[in-house]
């Protein structure tokens, strides 16, 4: 069977051809501002016309809304720029993990090229035009029909293309629009932001929605084998090694994305396994007092060195978590069982005894875990909040056909995260951004002063800038 990339790129192709064909048939209406060609039209004058006239009410109410969500936008986005760069100067190891640059563009098959498809879902140029699509109309629209509401004439409409990547535009007449009041300028600057978000909202719904209906459980994911935190000065003798070891799982997919090396190791005449990072530093001398590590237990599950996601045990189907705990307390200790696990790689099976539980020697013991981190940011919280419809010890599996339930499945994540991440992005305040203006109207408003905003929109330009570059520079220097 071909690989969706294929015709993924074959569609990309025939796409690019037709953009260059369509710009070089309409030179006459094209006009150029550097590298971005604008086709200007009267397209959807009509619909921003009718929706701007016949729900003033709503509209002219939706107006507080709109540059309250600005407001509270910018202040999010300003403080993930410094909660990324503190993160970038405080922890090193991050660009092991996430190998992308902290600034890039977001382009087509970004996950296959950077190395993070453990990270995100594919992104095919299918998706890419689709959500671009949506998130520009939407966006524009909305710019629109506030103008119409506020009466700032709309000069024109149109497309944007940068090579095969188009957008959409709604270009008003300037000088009327800077002669509005402060209110109706920032409502207007906010509305395309405000028209994201809620769009945004709506394909999560969706998104949701057609997990529901398409995704059922279908086995017990772990991420970890069981483990203790222990003093390092407690560490008696140091074992053999026992090779590779992958122990993370990746919720979400079926991938393991964390592989270590562990070794033996006795405390207080227990049998456990460290990463061998910690051998070393042991064995070199490296003074450690007061320290603390992760020692693994000794367990049938790591010594099988078990991965994957557990979808049967003996000739029982796993789909969860409580399936495996009811198993398990059927079994006796010593008993043969043989476990089924699915990732990437395909099937697994291993067969082993069970072993006898360290706080109950009676209760049979298998030796795996799901560990959560609990968020401690409240936009952290937000995001695990969001996702929190589905638990992430199950593996869950389509319920009809796979490969288009989950390309239906990820172009619905893909129109969610890209509304949002223009709503964010957009209201920076840097001056090519909606963000720009309406920063420069917010200290206005507060301050009354022309000359105090114009300073404060000028220092927040270049401190983004510089912070841009500061990310940028770590990244950099990390990576060579």
């Amino acid at each position: 069977m071909v690989s969706f990339w294929v015709y993924d790129v074959g569609f990309m192709i025939l796409f690019s051809v037709f953009v260059a064909w369509f710009l070089s048939s309409r030179k006459k209406s094209l006009s150029r501002e550097g590298i971005i060609f604008m086709y200007r039209t009267k397209f959807g004058m009509n619909a921003i016309k009718y929706v701007g006239d016949n729900f003033k009410g709503v509209l002219h109410k939706l107006k507080y809304v709109v540059v309250a969500v600005g407001v509270a936008l910018m202040s999010i986005m300003i403080w993930m720029l410094g909660k990324t760069l503190l993160i970038y100067i405080m922890n090193p190891e991050i660009t092991e993990t996430i190998k992308a640059p902290p600034i890039a563009p977001l382009i087509p098959y970004f996950p296959k090229l950077f190395g993070m498809e453990n990270l995100f879902p594919p992104f095919y140029f299918t998706y890419f035009i689709l959500a671009l699509a949506i998130v520009a109309i939407v966006h524009e629209f909305s710019h629109g029909v506030f103008m119409r509401l506020f009466k700032i004439k709309i000069k024109s409409t149109g497309l944007v293309f940068l090579g095969p990547i188009l957008g959409a535009f709604v270009e008003e007449e300037k000088k009327g629009f800077e002669k509005k009041k402060t209110l109706e300028q920032m409502t207007v600057l906010g509305a395309g932001v405000f028209a994201n978000l809620i769009f945004a909202l709506i394909f999560y719904g969706l998104y949701v929605l057609f997990f529901f209906s398409s995704f059922a459980a279908s086995g017990y994911v772990f991420n970890t084998y069981a483990a203790q935190e222990v003093p390092i000065d407690l560490i008696d003798t140091i074992g053999r090694d026992i090779g590779p070891t992958t122990v993370f799982f990746n919720e979400g997919s079926l991938k393991m994305n964390i592989t270590m090396n562990l070794t033996g190791a006795k405390v207080g005449g227990g049998d456990y396994f460290m990463s061998t990072k910690i051998k070393e530093l042991l064995l070199k001398g490296v003074e450690i007092n007061n320290y603390t590590t992760v020692l693994f237990v000794k367990s049938p599950a790591i010594l099988a060195q078990m991965r994957g996601a557990i979808v049967q045990a003996d000739d029982v189907k796993i789909m969860n978590q409580d399936d495996l705990i009811k198993f398990l307390q059927s079994k006796e200790p010593g008993d043969e069982v043989k476990f089924v696990t699915e990732n990437d790689d395909g099937i697994h099976e291993y067969i082993f005894n069970l072993g006898a539980h360290p706080l109950d020697s009676s209760v049979a013991y298998l030796g795996v875990g799901n560990s959560q981190v609990k968020p401690e940011e409240f936009v952290q919280k937000i995001l695990i909040g969001f996702m929190s419809f589905k638990d992430p010890s199950t593996l869950y599996k389509p319920t009809w056909d796979g490969e288009f339930v989950y390309f239906i499945y990820h172009l619905l994540w893909w129109i969610m995260v890209i509304n949002l991440l223009v709503a964010l992005f957009n209201m920076m305040p840097l001056g090519m951004l909606d963000g720009g203006r309406f920063f420069y109207l917010t200290i206005l408003s507060i301050t009354r002063s022309e000359k105090i905003a114009k300073q404060a929109f000028k220092f927040a330009t270049y401190a983004i800038l510089f912070v841009f570059l500061l990310l940028m520079f770590f990244w950099f220097i990390r990576i060579i």
